[in-house]
Formats: structure tokens, C-alpha cells, sequence
């Protein structure tokens, strides 16, 4: 029996995989299965995948099935680049008009409702969209985002993280490496595979630095970014750590997400 992984494909993951795979850290007990975070989200919650690097809103409002991975995340520092707003107006001028959100998210489209009717007060209409890049308003994620923001010139960007950021002080924390809880039972089957999975990812998360010049090569990024303005995204806006203050901005936006419902 295999443990199941999530693999999302975005650039915002990319170190801590290649890492895993440079130094042949996936081994044949492990399985993976690749999906935009929503689609994996929703393997997660019907026990098709044991492990994944998925939402965090997809972990606050599901604790009773899940654990995490303690010590590693995906979270951004003041900015993180790759979850955009892209709109004709100021945020503020945004109540009651329609906004279409990606179908690839949940915690970006919680997010984005925090801020515009927590932090800002307003009421947008929302409309989730497999091309939402059609509409005057509109939210990406991963490399939808990173790509658009080089073709998109006559829309204001608006990152979301950083938005956070001024008004919390905290960093955000897009994605936690969550794993069923039964997983981590020692009596479970899998229990094993899963605790030296586990180990694995520390170490890629600490490790993937040392790889930083040599996952360039050949980068499908570099259609669209310079060398430069993809290492600056991943040094400068990702942080995979998992800390007391990343927990502490989770909490927060579990509390925000509470007082949407």
C-alpha cells in the first residue's frame, strides 16, 4: 500500500519538490497524485490522497479530519507575488460590483473577501470562473497570476498577501502540508511511510536553497520571468517555514473566516 501525495504544479512549490526528486527522496512507497489545489482539497476530504500541500482555509474549516505537517508551509513574507487581484477600479470603489474568482482556490477567494469586506467594508458580487481573466475584476493564483501580470498593463494589481500584511502585520499562510489524521496514527498502516515522508520534507524545506541557481535550467517560468525576478520570488516572497507567528496569522484567519458565514 501506497502513501498518496498531492503534487501541485505551481512555481510557488516547485523547490521543495525538486529537491525530493534531485536527491532521490521518493521512494516506491510514495504515490502522487497532481491537481490544482482545489482539486486536491477535494481528494483530501474524500480520502483519495493522505498528504498534501492544500489550502489552509481547506484545514481551519475541516480540523476534525486533519493534521498537518508542523514546522513547514507555504506562506508569503510581505508580499507573495503569485495571488493577484487584477482590477479597472480602487478597491474601494468595488462595492457591488462583480468580481470573478479562479476555480483553482479556496483560501485565496476567503482572502480576498476579508479584505475587501472586513478590512474595507464593501460587498462585491462573486463569481467563480474557469476564465476569469475576462472580467473587469478578477483574482489569479500561482502561475496564472505570474504570467498574467507581465501581459496584463492596463489593470491595477493588487497582491493580496501584502494587503494582509498592512493591516495585520503577519505574514499569510496560503498552504499547510495537510495529512488525514488517521495517517498519523502509529497503528495505521501507513504510519511508517508517512513519518519518513515527513522527515523528507524538512529537510527539502531547508535544502532547496542550496538548489536555488540550478532550478533555473530550462524553467518554464523563464517564458515569461527573468532569472532574476524568479529567484527574487522564491527567496524574497515564499517562506516555507511553519513558525509561532505563522501559526498566529492562521488563527486570525480562521477567526475572519468564522464572521464571513
Amino acid at each position: 500500500m501506497k502513501l498518496k501525495v498531492g503534487w501541485i504544479q505551481y512555481a510557488n512549490v516547485y523547490p521543495i519538490f525538486y529537491v525530493l526528486e534531485k536527491e532521490g527522496l521518493i521512494t516506491e512507497e510514495i504515490h502522487f497524485v497532481k491537481g490544482v489545489p482545489s482539486q486536491l482539497n477535494w481528494a483530501l476530504r474524500n480520502d483519495l490522497i493522505d498528504v498534501s500541500p492544500s489550502s489552509s482555509v481547506e484545514y481551519l474549516l475541516n480540523q476534525e479530519l486533519y493534521d498537518y505537517v508542523d514546522g513547514i508551509c507555504i506562506s508569503s513574507k510581505e508580499y507573495v507575488g503569485s495571488v493577484l487581484f487584477f482590477s479597472d477600479y480602487e478597491l474601494k470603489a468595488l462595492d457591488g460590483k462583480k468580481i470573478l474568482l479562479t476555480d483553482q482556490s479556496a483560501t485565496s477567494h476567503l482572502l480576498l473577501r476579508v479584505i475587501l469586506e472586513k478590512f474595507l467594508g464593501l460587498k462585491p458580487e462573486y463569481d467563480i470562473s474557469a476564465a476569469p481573466f475576462t472580467g473587469e475584476s478578477f483574482l489569479l493564483i500561482g502561475d496564472d497570476a505570474l504570467r498574467y501580470r507581465k501581459i496584463l498593463k492596463n489593470k491595477k494589481v493588487y497582491d493580496l498577501a501584502n494587503i494582509w500584511y498592512q493591516n495585520t502585520g503577519l505574514p499569510f499562510v496560503f498552504a499547510l502540508w495537510i495529512v488525514r489524521k488517521e495517517i498519523t496514527k502509529p497503528e495505521n498502516e501507513l504510519y511508517g511511510v508517512y513519518t519518513k515522508f515527513r522527515e523528507k520534507l524538512l529537510y527539502a524545506k531547508d535544502k532547496w536553497i542550496a538548489y536555488a541557481q540550478e532550478m533555473l535550467k530550462d524553467y518554464y517560468l523563464k517564458n515569461f520571468m527573468s532569472e532574476d525576478e524568479i529567484l527574487f520570488y522564491w527567496r524574497e516572497n515564499m517562506d516555507y517555514n511553519l513558525t509561532e507567528t505563522h501559526k498566529k496569522s492562521l488563527k486570525l484567519f480562521g477567526s475572519y473566516i468564522n464572521s464571513l458565514r
